[in-house]
Order: structure tokens, then sequence, then C-alpha cells
């Protein structure tokens, strides 16, 4: 299923030299083992929507971020905004408050990723990515509302291995290279390190910088140890990293006027720049890989973690420890205003500390009752600072009297979760299993948030702003609530809360043959309540659980000694108090919770190895999403407010509307050949395709933020033997440019502009590949 068919297909010509996860055993060279369940199963006998990928294929297509696996997996999209990147799966994902925890949980090695920066964390020398759609709050826990990633990393080898790929993308002007060495160290003892780095220019060209953008630097590395005493096995894995960028794929994607100048011109921001004595400043106005940014923009990230696993036979059960330390440092620059001028910026640090310790037992699975369960202990915090910064050519659109001010942040809030789960597997007959969960949680935080004007206007601790008259403007005029003393009406928050929540889930197997599995489930799932990282308001600071109500059925089935499969999930899920991001009607979001929303759908797979060495994959996805009670929606350019009014300010009813990032069709078509030529020259070879269809990006569901369907194209042709491979790796290779994330330009609608500016995607590239192999 996804990539992973090209894994299995190999699995019988290739033999040990292949990935664990595409072998179960000799007698059966076609399974792929997964452990979405916590346990090592059969892929087609999973009960969930799931997608796989291999480690090599990702490593020989070179995938090395999340963003880039949502091409491959329908339903499942991830996009950079100006400030954050959001996670979707079925339509459901989160904002961009750094305090949201994200509604799709991520794992890598059993230890939570709850920030929304660690979806962007190098990817390199991994055993599997598994995708898990919908519901996942059992054995995954909470925050898994719209699903679940589980990223196992390569483990050591009993034998000594050596690996080096390095990649060349001349239209990036980059750079990757990945080496790991692996193998016994003494007796039980083996090691493995691996290394990745990365430099490239970017693509989209920056006219008063002269120089393409994003650029990125990156560099990973990563140590684990591993004790296997047969009946006691222990890993130690730790891993450090810095990822870079420098500039961004952000422009100017349009710049509509609704007013003309008396002389009937359209007034649109550019011409209402120049006239205010800003020319030339905005020039690229539509969506043609161009933009005008002066500004200093930068995204680096610096972070660390520790896993220690540990395995202990008891009898013939299973008792597994997970403790997780991981934590990062990030700073941010970021032009706001999108134009050469210096109007608005933002300066950003976050500083994130985890500590999780997971317990669980896991009994046989052919019992007439075996158990998956344990508890869980996680301890996080999260330090968040940032400035909004006010440039000197604000004085020119008539706010100079806030000019080089800066209104400077500090939210930092502590959380600890307490857990207890368990799912049971009930054999009701040699055909049939009821499979009830149950899982406890107690969610402990505690937040405080401050906001005052500064002098400065990149400034964290410049001298506090005493003057009333600028005070004044930026409440009344911009919606700040400033702790500045005098006539500022207070912003000094703090507070703690504690809440409980019992989830349950039950799900029904029946096998009607040996290779035809029929499924239904019913789960229940909750994200947590939290505070509000990013409000400029005094009044919004907390925010509820989001609840989710999920069922789903479907069949898995497998044909010809599991060398073919297919199979359909049809599911349902409704949330209520959807967390969400609202916009305060000037320059910032309050966060709260809003209504009921709807997902329904199908998604099938279908895998056939044709010959040994060939083989194709098909995925297909269906979605219908629905706003069923949602009137706290943002309101799009020009729209009437006839929603909610929150805090004094009018939103719009969303109800019946469709979400951002829901296509209804997802499609995605996979070839993937490993075939002698002649004498040890193998032909290494793959064709990927996958269709998006319509949907919008627009943070407020603006109509122009619509994007047509597009269709990707990736291949890969290599020829080699079992020690080298030459390859020609090709990426988008219909050039298909779209927006992947859009929004309002600030400012522009004051003169009556619908100014949008949106992420570009990544265009066509081909890349030349060496890997090297011991």
């Amino acid at each position: 299923m996804a990539a992973t068919a090209q894994d299995a297909g190999n699995a019988e010509v290739d033999g040990p030299a292949e990935p664990a996860e595409s072998v179960a055993g000799e007698n059966d060279p076609f399974t792929i083992v997964v452990t979405a369940q916590r346990r090592e199963q059969d892929l087609n006998r999973v009960p969930i929507s799931i997608e796989v990928l291999g480690g090599d294929k990702l490593a020989d297509t070179g995938i090395s971020t999340l963003e880039e696996v949502t091409l491959s997996v329908p339903n499942f999209q991830i996009t950079q905004t100006g400030l954050t990147t959001q996670t979707y799966i079925r339509g459901i994902g989160s904002g961009n408050d750094p305090a949201f925890e994200q509604s799709v949980a991520q794992y890598v090695d059993g230890v939570s990723y709850g920030r929304a920066q660690l979806t962007r964390a190098p990817f390199f020398d991994l055993e599997r990515v598994e995708v898990l759609r919908g519901p996942q709050s059992i054995l995954f826990g909470k925050n898994s509302t719209a699903g679940a990633l589980n990223i196992i990393t390569a483990e050591p080898t009993d034998l000594v291995e050596a690996g080096l790929t390095a990649t060349y993308t001349p239209a990036f002007d980059g750079v990757e290279g990945q080496a790991f060495v692996s193998g016994p160290l003494a007796p039980n003892l083996a090691g493995r390190i691996a290394v990745r780095g990365l430099s490239e220019d970017g693509f989209v060209y920056n006219t008063v910088k002269d120089r393409d953008e994003p650029q990125r630097e990156e560099l990973a590395g990563r140590g684990t140890l591993q004790y296997d005493a047969g009946a006691f096995k222990a890993t130690l894995k730790g891993e450090y990293s810095t990822f870079d960028v420098t500039g961004r794929n952000l422009l100017v994607s349009q710049d509509v006027a609704t007013r003309t100048l008396p002389n009937g011109a359209p007034l649109d921001f550019a011409t209402a720049l120049a006239g205010a004595g800003l020319p030339g400043v905005l020039q690229d106005t539509s969506f043609n890989y161009r933009r005008q940014a002066d500004a200093d923009d930068y995204d680096r990230t610096d972070f660390w973690n520790a896993t220690l696993t540990t395995e202990t036979e008891l009898g013939d059960s299973l008792l597994t420890t997970v403790t997780g330390y991981l934590g990062y440092d990030r700073t941010t620059s970021v032009d706001l205003d999108f134009t050469s001028a210096s109007i608005l910026g933002a300066l950003t640090r976050e500083n994130y500390e985890q500590i999780s310790q997971e317990v669980r037992v896991t009994t046989p699975d052919d019992r007439t009752l075996s158990v998956v369960g344990g508890a869980y202990f996680e301890h996080n915090r999260l330090e968040y600072s940032d400035v909004t910064s006010f440039g000197p050519n604000l004085a020119n659109l008539g706010y100079g009297v806030i000019s080089d001010l800066g209104v400077a942040r500090d939210f930092e809030q502590t959380s600890t979760t307490y857990a207890v789960f368990a799912q049971v597997q009930w054999r009701v007959s040699d055909r049939l299993r009821v499979i009830p969960g149950l899982r406890i949680a107690i969610d402990d935080k505690t937040a405080s948030r401050t906001l005052v004007a500064r002098q400065g206007a990149f400034s964290f601790d410049g001298p506090l702003v005493t003057a009333p008259t600028p005070i004044v403007v930026l409440q009344s005029a911009l919606g700040f609530s400033l702790n500045n003393p005098g006539v500022g009406t207070g912003h000094d928050l703090s507070r703690s809360r504690s809440e409980s929540n019992v989830v349950p889930s039950i799900a029904l197997e029946f096998d009607v043959t040996d290779d035809v599995l029929l499924f239904g489930s019913y789960r229940e799932g909750y994200k947590g309540f939290g505070f509000d990282a990013r409000s400029n308001n005094n009044q919004s600071f907390g925010f509820d659980d989001e609840y989710v109500n999920a069922y789903e059925a479907g069949i898995r089935a497998s044909f010809a000694n599991n060398a073919a499969s297919v199979g359909l999930t049809l599911y349902r899920s409704t949330y209520s108090d959807l967390q969400i991001s609202q916009f305060d009607g000037t320059v910032g979001f309050n966060v709260g919770n809003a209504g009921k929303t709807r997902t329904q759908g199908a998604e099938a797979t279908a895998r056939y190895t044709i010959a040994p060495g060939i083989a194709f994959n098909l995925s297909a996805a269906y979605l219908d999403f629905e706003y069923l009670d949602f009137r706290r929606g943002n309101c799009a350019f020009g729209e009437t407010p006839d929603g909610d009014v929150v805090n004094g300010v009018p939103l719009c009813d969303y109800t019946g509307e469709r979400g951002r990032f829901t296509p209804k069709w997802n499609l995605y078509g996979g070839l993937n050949v490993d075939r002698p030529l002649f004498g040890d020259i193998r032909l290494k070879a793959n064709a990927d395709v996958s269709y998006t269809g319509e949907h919008n990006v627009h943070d407020n569901l603006d109509p122009a933020g619509i994007v047509d369907g597009y269709t990707m194209v990736d291949a890969r042709i290599g020829f080699g033997t079992d020690r080298w491979t030459i390859a020609a790796v090709g990426r988008n290779l219909l050039d298909e440019r779209f927006r992947t994330y859009a929004a309002q330009v600030p400012f522009a609608s004051n003169v009556g502009a619908n100014t949008q500016y949106a992420t570009a995607s990544r265009p066509r590239s081909v890349a030349v590949q060496l890997q090297l192999r011991y």
C-alpha cells in the first residue's frame, strides 16, 4: 500500500537486504508488517485506514520531510503558513497558535512529538512511516482526533552494514547527503550511526535581495545502541539536528481593487502604497514565484531527543517501556507586509522541553482474551515570546504615532498528563473478535501571558511606552489590550486548569475466510484544552477540549499468497467544540471553540505484485466535509458578517460550507520495478502519480482561495548492483504550480483591496543520485 509495494515486490528477489517491515517470514515474502496497534501485524489484518511508506522508498525518491509525503497519501495534507506548519487528515487539523496541540498526533519510536514545529524535523534513516487516518485515541492518546503518524527509525543490524546516498538537484543548487554505519559492537550489543546534511537554494525569486528563497541548511545526526539478550532488549537512541531556513516561499498572489481613484484608475494596494510615498515596494502581485521582501526572513530550529526503549519477555507476554526526552529552540523573523517597505513584521522565540514515560504490556493475540494496556505520563514546558513590529513606513499609511514601536508578548505554559489505557481482544469464535478499548486521562495545565508596547520595532526588552497617544491608537485601532502603565487596559494573565476524560472504543472483526477480513468500529477521542498564546485581547485566554465521535467499517482482502490485496474503509466522524483560530478584525487572532463539523467518505487501496520485482499500488479517497453548526468563522474580504459576535468582532456563519484542505477526491498510483538486466546490473525504477481535487486553501474560505485540481508525477530510474546505484530522480515532472496556503495581506483592506499572499508549491526538479552499500 502506498509506496511499500516496492519493498514487498522486491522481497523475493533481494532476500535479506530488504527492510524488516517488508518480510514477515521466509514462506510469506509479500507480507508488510506494521505496528499501528502497538503490536506487529500484517498490514492486511489491521482494521483501520492506514498507508505505509517504506524507508528505502523515502530515501530513493529523496523525500526528506513530512510535507513531501502528502502527495502519495490521500486525505493527508501539510502546509506551511507565515507562522507555523499545519497538518490535516480528512480536513481536520490545528491552526496557527503555538499553544495548540496537534489534531494529527506524531509519534517517533513511540514518543509523542506534539508540537507543530516538530513536523518539520528532517527525515533520514527510517524503517517506515505509517499514516493512520481517523481517531487513534486508545493506543496513541489524546490529540489524535484526526489521525496519527507512526514513524519508526532504522535499528542496528546483526551484520556490518554501511550506506551512502548523495543527491544533487541542479534546479535548486541542492546537495543532500545521507550515510549510516551499523553492526555488532560486542556480544549482544549492536550500534548504528546515521547522519544527514542538506544545502539548497530556493525556488521563489526575491527581487529586492536578488536571490532565490527559501534557502535551506540542515544537519542531523542519530546514534543508536541496542542490547539484545533474547528475553530482554534495550534500545537507546540520541538525536540532534538543526534545520535553518533563510527567506520564504511566501508571495503576494493577488491584488484586486474594489475602489477607483478620481481618474478612474483601480485603487489596489500597490497603487495605494505608491500614492502614500512608497512607489515600487510592491511590484509582483500575481502568483508568479517572485516576491519583494526587505526584512530579515528566517526560521532557525535546534532539535534534540533521547529515547530509551526496553522489551522484556514475561512468559509469552511482552513488557515494553518507552522513556523519552525531547526539546527544541526556535527563532524566527517574518516580513508580514510582504513588500519592500518597512511596515509590519514579527520576531518569535520558542523553547520547548518534554519528558514522557509509557509502560505497556502486550499479551499474545491468539488467546481467547488478549490485551494491549498500560500507563502513560508526560510533562512539558513551552516558553513563547514574540514581537509584533511596526516599522517606520507606517507613517506613510497614517499610523506614524506607532511607527518604530513593538508589541512584545510573553507566554509560558506547563502541562502534565497522566493516563491509563487498555485494548482487549475477545475471540468469540475462530472467526469473530470483539475489541473494546478504554483510555482514562487527566490533564493539568498552568499558563501565563503578558503583552506590552515597547520602544524599538524589533525589541523584546526595550523601554516601555508611557506616552498615552500610541497606547490609545494600538488599543482602539488595532485591538491590542496592553499592560503599559497609564491608559493600558491591562494584560497580565495567569490561570491553571485540570480536566479528566474517559475515551471508549469498540471494534468488531470477522474473518469471512482466512484472506478476507470485515471490520467495524466506534471510537471517541478528544484534543486537549489549552490557553491562547497569541491573542492580542485580554478577554481571550482559555479554550476547551475538542471531541470526536467516529464510525468506520471496511474490508481487507488478500489474494495469490498475499501477492495482491485490496482494502476499503467507509468512515463518518462528527467533531464538537472544534478548536479554531478567529481573526480579531485587525492584526491578530483569538482561539476559541465553535459548533459541529462532520467528515465522511471512503478510502480504498490496492496492491498487486505482477511478478518478482514488479508491483503497482493504487489509493483513492473521497471526502465529504461539512460544517454542521459553525457561526464563528472568520469573514472573507467583503463578506457581510452573519454569525456570532465574539469580543466585539462580528464573525461569519460557515454552516453548510466545506473547510480548508478538503478536496473531494485524492487519487494515487505507483509502479515499482526492480529487475535484473544483465550480469549483476539491475533496473531499479518507479513512477508515482497523484491527483488532488479542487479545494480552498484560504484562511477565511475566500472564494479566491480555491485551488484547481492538480496532478503530480514523480519518477526515478536507476541502474546498479546490490553495492551501488546511479539514478535520476524527477519530482513534479509536470511542473504543477499551485498555492498550498493563502491569507490576507495586512492593511490592504484599509484601501479596499483584496490583497492576498500565498505559500508556493515546489516546482519541477530533476536530481542525480549515487547510492553505495556495503
